[in-house]
């Protein structure tokens, strides 16, 4: 008995060390293994008729705003955030249908203590269609009039989703390797072109790649600065520096998280109620964040 129990134990020794032999041999040779290339980039891989939920928050807590007329020269803190929540259904590459869940704005100038938040509700519950035209987003209600306030809050909804193509832009395609670095290579226009985004720098880092149950994750750092000649249609430069992580599943290359901060640089000029020339000058500071997720029905 003792020979057999002996001998039992001996080849749960073995057992045990080739187990551990086995695994230890695939760590290495998975550590040893140069990583694999895959495709970072691919607008079409999104259905028409995915239906996707957005939130997003842009906050500015303490901008600088600087009004000149003549000799005359005022500064105030600026605090900005627009949030919102969408459900946006795809209807194609240029058009998207949209329901407003949540839409809250606040931009107040102060001096001194900050004031207590007064943020205010646009749009709720509305129905919006979003269309790409000559490069630009173009948002309306889907039925009716809209106000004033509304009509603004449609351009705002417009000129974030415009900006916010320079993040896919910056990942470009391609094929790519966690570790790999590369910059995106903008062709010179000549021109102003007026309310179109110029990329300056735009430089990504292929960060880490991790597989989840649903799929392939990669992580991307950016570090970019572009800027726009009157955006908007106003009479106005801006300059905006940034870095910014995104994570992209790459099932769907769908931007699941986006957190981005930066430095919102522009200058404008307006006419007083007696035509005398004011010059602003705004500097804000800004952080992003962004969720996307498919909306099951």
């Amino acid at each position: 008995m003792r020979t057999g129990y002996s001998g039992g134990m001996k080849i749960m020794q073995n057992f045990a060390a080739l187990i551990w032999l086995t695994v230890a041999t695939g760590r290495l040779h998975a550590a040893d293994r140069p990583a694999e290339r895959v495709e970072v980039g691919n607008p079409a891989t999104t259905r028409s008729g995915t239906t996707l939920r957005e939130k997003r928050e842009v906050r500015v807590d303490a901008g600088s705003t600087k009004q000149e007329t003549g000799a005359n020269v005022i500064t105030v803190t600026t605090r900005f955030v627009q949030r919102v929540n969408l459900v946006r259904r795809l209807l194609n590459a240029d058009s998207e249908e949209l329901q407003v869940r949540e839409y809250l704005k606040e931009s107040v100038n102060f001096t001194g203590q900050a004031p207590a938040p007064n943020e205010t509700v646009a749009l709720l519950g509305r129905t919006l269609r979003a269309r790409k035209k000559g490069g630009h987003w173009d948002y309306n209600l889907h039925q009716g009039r809209s106000t004033p306030e509304e009509v603004q809050s449609l351009a705002d909804l417009a000129f974030a989703a415009d900006l916010l193509e320079i993040l896919p832009l910056s990942i470009g395609s391609g094929m790519h390797k966690p570790g790999e670095n590369w910059k995106i290579e903008m062709p010179s226009s000549g021109g102003k072109d007026h309310g179109q985004i110029i990329p300056d720098s735009l430089e990504t880092t292929f960060v880490s790649l991790e597989v989840k149950p649903d799929g392939p994750y990669a992580t991307f750092a950016i570090e970019g600065k572009f800027h726009m000649e009157r955006p908007m249609s106003l009479n106005a430069r801006m300059t905006v520096t940034f870095a910014a992580t995104v994570v992209r599943r790459l099932s769907d290359m769908l931007d699941v998280e986006t957190k981005a901060s930066g430095q919102f640089l522009a200058s404008a000029q307006a006419a007083g109620p007696k035509r005398e020339k004011i010059l602003l000058n705004y500097d804000y500071p800004f952080t992003l964040v962004r969720t996307l997720a498919v909306e099951r029905k």
